[in-house]
Order: structure tokens, then C-alpha cells, then sequence
């Protein structure tokens, strides 16, 4: 039987699952945990980081009647729809192709009078940040400062964690994040104006999951533990398939995180350290591994800076090539992806005229992108193929 890795994968034990039905501080543990890493002295957890960048909004509208929302141009597009839901206009900044994160250098050029907050998106888990000042006046226009650490939780910039930067951030511990507990997410701040402001609205809008909602997660958890486990993949991948996100999303629900999600996450936030040290190992050697080949764009590592890969960014020039690598990485067991495959601005009717592409940079990573895991369960040898087969398929082989 051929070994298959997964896209994702956070290592959750029988441990880790009894540890979290039967923990009495799970809510406490975790959330002192997370704080402590963080470095921020409050925090709210909630649902999905989608439920948790809404609260931020709704929150931040009781502070300023400005109504523009900056985000990437090439991004989750359900992103957009919190920002609607809160009663907000999403602005897009384009892509820079160096750090494939926003474009820092035209963000001046989308903010404007009514701009309330700037979205820094970490992608990939790569900071993306403005400077070791961390002086806003000099880079953009903007009352408040969110930061996206979705797919990011564990990088360092500078010494600190991202996420610890802006007036608040939110992290998601959906299944295919850094650390997964299934499904949640939660909001981090230092503000205290802030976190009451968020408590107001987190009120009305994270009610107690029923039953089968409970139920639910606690199976999936179980399910996901054994899924995302190469031996377990291998052997039932065709099963599983039926069970992947294939759609876009035009709405989202919002309720409280639950008790057992919460002592699974402070249960796995004991060994966080090491899933996020093999993450970024794996990551470094792909980009050291794949550096210098004709036709592939790489991300820079930022300086001072220290990124927990959710999965390893690369671009191929030639948009057949680049399906013809992943379609071979997959055959060869190592499950490779793409992305979004539009820019956000063709995925939802919010302004920007489609005809006159507003947004090259994000344009050209939706066409481009090339997805590799970079979670625990990719061992040494799954790496040196992944980087073989990119060679080999590309015809750029070591003499």
C-alpha cells in the first residue's frame, strides 16, 4: 500500500481526547496558555476565526462611524463576508510577489477618510509586517490594526509572536491550522476598552451550540485524529475525499466554543512548541531545497522573523506546469494543493470592475500557487520526494 500524506495534519492523540472530555479547567488552561504565549491580556474564544473577525468588526464600530475595511486582494474570500455582515465595505490591497503577503507599499494608496481598520493577513504563516518601528502613522491611514493569524499561530517577528502586534488579533483552530481543535477560534487583545466593547457583542452573537452541534465536534475530533495519520489515510483516502471542503461559503454560523474543544486545546498547546518547530523546519528545507530553480517564485524570509509554515508557498510560472506538478505530487502520495482560485474581488460583487484586473499580483498567485504540507506527519523522506518530484516535473534535476 502506497504511503499518502495529507494536506493537513495536527497530531491528536487518545491522550489528548480523554484528557479534554473529562477536564474541568479546559476553558482556564487554555486560555492562560494561549495569553501567556501571546502575550496579551485578553481573550475571547468563539466558533471559527471567521465568527471571531466579525466580533472584532462589530466591536470596532462602537469606537469610529468609518466604514472601509483593507484586506489582501488574494485571501480566504469568506473573509468578506463578516466584514458585510458587520455592516462594513472590504477594500482590497494588491499582492507583493516578494513576500506573497499584502503589498505594504500600496496599502497608503487604499486607505483612505473612511478607512476603520487595515486586516494584516500573515499568509502561509509567513509575518507580514511593516517595520521594526511598528510606527502605523508612517505606513497607513487607518483607526485600528487587526491581525489575521489564521494560518500563523506560532511565528515570531522581531521576538514577539505574531498576532501581538495590532490593536487586536484573532486566530483560527480549524482542522487544516497550525493547532486544530476541529473547528473555533479566538480573539486576543490588550485593550481593555476593546475587550468590553467585544464582550458586548460576543453576548448576543455566541450562544451555547446545541446538542448535535456538540456531538458533532466531538466526533469529527475523533474521526480527524485518525484521518489525517498517513497509515489511516492510506488506507481509506477514497472515504475520506467525500469529507473535504469543496465550496465556497456565503454565510457562516456563530456560536460559543465548547468546553471539550477547549481542554483539547489545552492539552495540545503543551507540545505546541513542537509542532511548531517541525512546521517551520519543514518549511526552511523546502525553501532551501527549492531555491534557485528556473520558473518557481519563492516567498522571502522576512529578517528577524521566524515563520510556522501552515503549508509551503511556492509559485510556477507556467500555469500547466504547475498543474502537472501537483497532479504528480498527488500520485506520488504527497497530497499538494492549491488555494483560492480567484482573487477575492471575482469571487464576490464588492465594487472593482472585473474587465480592467485592478489586481495583477493577486491575479497571477490565483493561477500560480502550489501548496506542500509542512505539518508534523511529513517525515524527512516525504519531503526529499516532494522536492524530487518538483525537479523532476520541471526538468531541472541535480547533475
Amino acid at each position: 500500500m502506497k504511503r499518502l500524506v495529507p494536506s493537513i495534519g495536527t497530531p491528536v492523540s487518545m491522550i489528548d481526547i480523554l484528557s479534554a472530555l473529562f477536564s474541568r479547567k479546559g476553558f482556564s488552561d487554555f486560555e492562560e496558555r494561549l495569553k501567556d504565549y501571546m502575550g496579551r491580556k485578553y481573550l475571547l474564544f468563539t466558533n471559527s476565526g471567521t465568527t471571531a473577525y466579525f466580533i472584532i468588526l462589530r466591536a470596532l464600530r462602537e469606537f469610529s462611524d468609518k466604514t472601509e475595511v483593507i484586506l489582501p486582494a488574494y485571501t480566504a474570500p469568506s473573509l468578506v463576508l463578516p466584514v458585510k455582515k458587520a455592516g462594513l465595505t472590504p477594500r482590497l490591497c494588491d499582492m507583493d510577489l516578494k513576500s506573497f503577503n499584502m503589498d505594504l507599499a500600496r496599502i497608503k494608496d487604499t486607505a483612505g477618510e473612511k478607512t476603520l481598520a487595515a486586516t494584516m493577513i500573515h499568509m502561509f504563516g509567513i509575518p507580514s509586517w511593516f517595520s521594526p518601528s511598528l510606527n502605523r502613522e508612517e505606513e497607513v491611514d487607518s483607526d485600528f490594526i487587526i491581525e489575521d493569524l489564521a494560518s500563523a499561530l506560532g511565528s515570531v517577528l522581531f521576538g514577539r509572536p505574531v498576532g501581538s502586534f495590532g490593536d487586536v488579533g484573532f486566530v483560527s483552530f480549524n482542522r487544516g491550522k497550525n493547532l486544530s481543535t476541529t473547528a473555533g477560534g479566538a480573539v486576543l487583545t490588550d485593550r481593555k476598552d476593546i475587550y468590553e466593547a467585544l464582550l458586548k457583542v460576543g453576548k448576543g452573537v455566541l450562544k451555547r451550540p446545541d446538542v448535535k452541534t456538540r456531538a458533532n465536534i466531538f466526533l469529527k475530533t475523533g474521526a480527524l485524529s485518525l484521518a489525517v495519520r498517513p497509515w489511516f489515510y492510506s488506507l481509506l483516502s477514497g472515504f475520506i475525499s467525500q469529507f473535504k471542503y469543496t465550496e465556497t461559503h456565503y454565510d457562516f454560523d456563530s456560536y460559543a466554543y465548547t468546553p471539550f474543544q477547549a481542554g483539547l486545546g489545552a492539552s495540545l498547546f503543551k507540545d505546541a512548541h513542537g509542532i511548531f518547530e517541525c512546521r517551520y523546519r519543514n518549511g526552511i528545507y523546502l525553501h532551501r531545497e527549492l531555491s534557485g530553480l528556473g520558473g518557481v517564485l519563492l516567498p522571502d524570509i522576512p529578517k528577524d522573523s521566524k515563520p510556522v509554515f501552515n503549508q509551503f508557498p511556492l509559485l510556477i510560472d507556467d500555469v500547466s506546469k504547475r498543474d502537472d506538478v501537483l497532479k504528480t505530487l498527488v500520485h506520488e502520495g504527497i497530497e499538494a494543493t492549491t488555494l483560492y482560485p480567484e482573487p477575492v474581488h471575482r469571487v464576490h460583487k464588492i465594487g472593482y470592475e472585473v474587465a480592467k484586473e485592478p489586481f495583477p499580483n493577486a491575479e497571477y498567485m490565483s493561477k500560480r500557487l502550489l501548496l506542500i504540507p509542512t505539518h508534523p506527519y511529513m517525515e524527512e523522506k516525504d519531503l526529499k520526494k516532494a522536492v524530487d518530484v518538483i525537479k523532476n516535473t520541471l526538468g531541472q534535476t541535480d547533475m
